[in-house]
């Protein structure tokens, strides 16, 4: 039996990731604060509900940041694979505090439908026009890695959601400071939340797959059988099970059955296994050998 757990080739620069995240958290939470105190000054409920949102954004930030750093911790003889599905947690908790928010917008643009309310549309362009920048910038530090890790995606898609949102915001304050029709208010707010259920299912659905061991998105199943099967000395591959550690890390176990003449070599032929597989971006390996006959088995063994 074979053990082998090496970084995977696409995982993303910790120390760059960790930056984008100190950064991303500092400045939505100053923009936060100064979006409620404008919005507390010019008694617009637009940019108080938008700071509220703001801040679950950073809360969603944090809990990105914690996913990713407690995967990192070492192994115990408790968690014996350490804390690596954390990220993966923290991703599907994202994605459900992303529904949370589309819930939100929805429940306040029936109410504002019955109760349309004066807006200080210039005020609110200005401001949310601060927001449209100051999101985007975030999204931006993510988007490299949000390509590799489904944690960061989280994060990167509550950002994009965030400078959306705010540009909805420009939108609507503009239409209604040149033609006073309020109703456009929640009317962008129902677009902005369509928009928000379309760019989180592949999220929520790929969380939930990877919490329940399900093979990666990224993985093709078939691909790496075949690829094992293609080594020369492989007779065999069965009970294969490939699932995600972490956000970035990919494991697999597997029986691989050889030629009894090929016992010598299985060191090689173990490498050449992991060489393989980790090009498919699987990097924790466990195999066991099996043999043509049982009478080979027990004398290897």
């Amino acid at each position: 039996m074979s053990h082998n757990h090496t970084h995977s080739h696409k995982a993303p620069e910790l120390k760059q990731l960790n930056r984008a995240f100190y950064i991303g958290i500092a400045i939505n939470l100053g923009f936060t604060i100064v979006e409620f105190v404008y919005g507390t000054m010019y008694n617009s409920l637009a940019l108080v509900s938008d700071a509220g949102h703001n801040l679950g954004d950073v809360a969603s930030l944090i809990l990105s940041l914690l996913g990713m750093k407690l995967a990192q911790k070492i192994e115990t003889k408790t968690y014996t694979y350490g804390f690596k599905k954390a990220s993966l947690l923290a991703s599907l908790v994202n994605a459900i505090l992303l529904i949370i928010i589309v819930i939100g917008i929805f429940k306040s643009a029936v109410e504002r439908f019955s109760d349309l309310q004066e807006i200080e549309g210039m005020i609110i362009v200005w401001v949310a026009s601060i927001g449209v920048v100051i999101n985007s910038i975030s999204a931006f530090l993510f988007f490299q890695h949000q390509k590799y890790d489904i944690n960061v995606k989280g994060a990167f898609l509550h950002l994009m959601v965030d400078a959306l949102v705010s540009v909805g915001v420009v939108i609507s304050g503009l239409i209604v400071y040149y033609t006073g029709y309020n109703i456009i208010d929640p009317i962008i707010s129902i677009i902005i939340a369509i928009i928000i259920i379309i760019t989180t299912r592949s999220l929520l659905i790929e969380s939930l797959r990877l919490v329940m061991d399900a093979v990666p998105e990224s993985i093709d199943f078939k691909k790496v059988e075949q690829s094992m099967l293609a080594i020369e000395e492989v007779n065999e591959v069965h009970h294969i099970h490939i699932w995600a550690l972490s956000s970035t890390v990919n494991a697999l176990t597997a029986h691989v059955s050889i030629a009894d003449k090929q016992v010598g070599n299985w060191n090689t032929i173990k490498e050449k296994i992991k060489h393989e597989l980790e090009h498919q971006n699987i990097s924790h390996v466990t195999i066991e050998l099996e043999f043509e006959n049982e009478d080979c088995f027990k004398k290897c063994n």
